[in-house]
């Protein structure tokens, strides 16, 4: 701003290119989801083109169910880290970190999750049903579950709890697998409060019981919920 009457104000655009002092890539972010026996390990490079480095040390807090290995690949300027799950069925989040000699950039912490499954696939494992305002309907849900081999297979329990919601099978078209519609039980519902349920199934295949978590909700008339 100036007292210039012709031009009293000036723009001036400025931009710049910021190179971080070690890049991750692709991202700080590694995610497994399947079949153990069919998840390829994942690898997250770190390069520096500003300062030479070095990686000091590892440390991680996945308790075995993921496992890393550091490679150089050019010594001071490039880094692999190569990560394998080792979970066989389950979940999982944590993080690896890695300790470099730079006092400007100290720790580079790379985070990993798991989502590990067996034979059968049900998805989603969690679930809000029911009533989350007075304008709005009455939220239902679906749960699939499926084969990860394609293969056919029966659903021989599901068990929850019938006062908070009520679970209809069907068949999934073309494709070995079952549809649970899930509906909730409302006039069980206290007005203003939530229920939780478990709802478990069983299977003829391999890997056990299947959970997903259920909430009931009936907060009509009251402040809509956060996020």
């Amino acid at each position: 701003m100036s007292d210039d009457p012709a031009r009293p104000r000036i723009i001036v655009t400025v931009q710049g290119k910021v190179k971080p002092l070690i890049e991750v890539r692709p991202e700080k972010t590694v995610s497994f989801q399947g079949m153990a026996d069919k998840l390829e390990e994942k690898h997250v490079e770190l390069l520096s083109s500003l300062r030479t480095f070095h990686i000091k040390k590892l440390k991680d807090n996945l308790e075995e169910k993921a496992t890393c290995r550091l490679e150089t690949v050019e010594d001071g300027k490039h880094y692999r880290l190569a990560i394998s799950n080792r979970l066989k069925q389950g979940n999982y989040r944590g993080s690896i970190t890695l300790q470099t000699d730079l006092p400007d950039k100290p720790e580079v912490t790379i985070w990993v999750s798991g989502l590990i499954e067996g034979e059968i696939a049900v998805r989603p494992n969690t679930l809000v049903l029911g009533q989350l305002a007075a304008e709005q309907p009455v939220l239902t849900g679906k749960v699939l579950v499926t084969s990860n081999r394609n293969s056919a297979f029966k659903i021989t329990k599901c068990t929850y709890d019938d006062k908070v919601i009520s679970v209809t099978q069907s068949p999934l078209p073309g494709q070995p697998g079952f549809s649970l519609a899930i509906s909730p039980n409302m006039k069980n519902v206290p007005a203003g409060g939530r229920l939780q349920t478990t709802l478990t199934v069983e299977t003829d295949a391999p890997g056990g019981k299947h959970e997903v978590q259920v909430q009931v909700m009936s907060l009509a008339g009251t402040a809509r919920p956060g996020k």
